[in-house]
């Protein structure tokens, strides 16, 4: 745990004041880079609000083709959004200091490991937003993989609402392997959410999870073709 968790878990007044303090200034860096990049990036929310539950355990689950879709997503989110990232990206040197303040959960690629998976938990089970992309990658081509069974672990351990988030645009803004970020015209919705349901007592724990990830995926890629996207 890094020295800034362990400040902010602190119990008592000390650890309240740096609570506060680190909301504060999460909110101010928000601020700062949405006005800072909004000449750049047409980021748009599509669709009703009410599909993210609020005040609730809530996971939001984006398709991945850009290095930016954490940022897309938490520019059209009230709720800070905790994501969770792969090791490689996240030990990223000028990025790292970055990643830790706004509480991102490094796990091994492809997978949730142990350890990142009980953060993941831990961070949903404080009432926190996490944000996760199902398919463990980044994809190069743009096509959708298929969805992890960590998400589906997730949902099971934490009764945590699974909401499909769909990005349209995040591609062309900074696609994987380009060194730089281009002007782009984004688009963010978000569909109908979705809760783990405990599975007949001879139907294979594994199976089930799969299968959710699977039904996952499938509304993710409905949101997508509402906004005019093609696999």
């Amino acid at each position: 745990m890094s020295a800034l968790r362990r400040r902010l878990n602190r119990p008592g007044p000390l650890g309240r004041a740096w609570r506060i303090a680190y909301e504060a200034g999460y909110t101010a860096l928000k601020t700062m880079v949405m006005l800072s990049t909004s000449p750049m990036f047409r980021v748009r929310r599509v669709g009703r609000r009410a599909r993210v539950p609020r005040n609730q355990r809530i996971v939001l689950c984006p398709n991945h083709e850009s290095y930016l879709d954490p940022a897309f997503v938490q520019m059209v989110m009230r709720r800070r959004v905790t994501f969770v990232m792969t090791n490689d990206f996240y030990a990223w040197k000028p990025m790292r200091w970055f990643f830790a303040l706004v509480g991102a959960i490094p796990v091994d690629a492809g997978r949730l490991a142990r350890r990142g998976l009980r953060r993941a938990i831990a961070t949903v089970k404080r009432g926190q937003a996490v944000g996760l992309f199902p398919e463990g990658r980044l994809s190069r081509d743009g096509r959708r993989g298929s969805g992890q069974r960590g998400v589906a672990i997730l949902a099971r351990r934490t009764g945590a609402w699974i909401v499909p988030v769909g990005i349209v645009g995040a591609r062309r803004a900074w696609p994987a392997g380009a060194k730089h970020p281009r002007a782009a015209r984004v688009r963010v919705a978000f569909g109908p959410p979705m809760r783990w349901t405990e599975p007949p007592h001879d139907r294979p724990l594994r199976d089930a999870e799969n299968d959710f990830a699977a039904e996952l995926m499938a509304r993710i890629e409905t949101v997508l073709e509402g906004l005019g996207a093609r696999a």
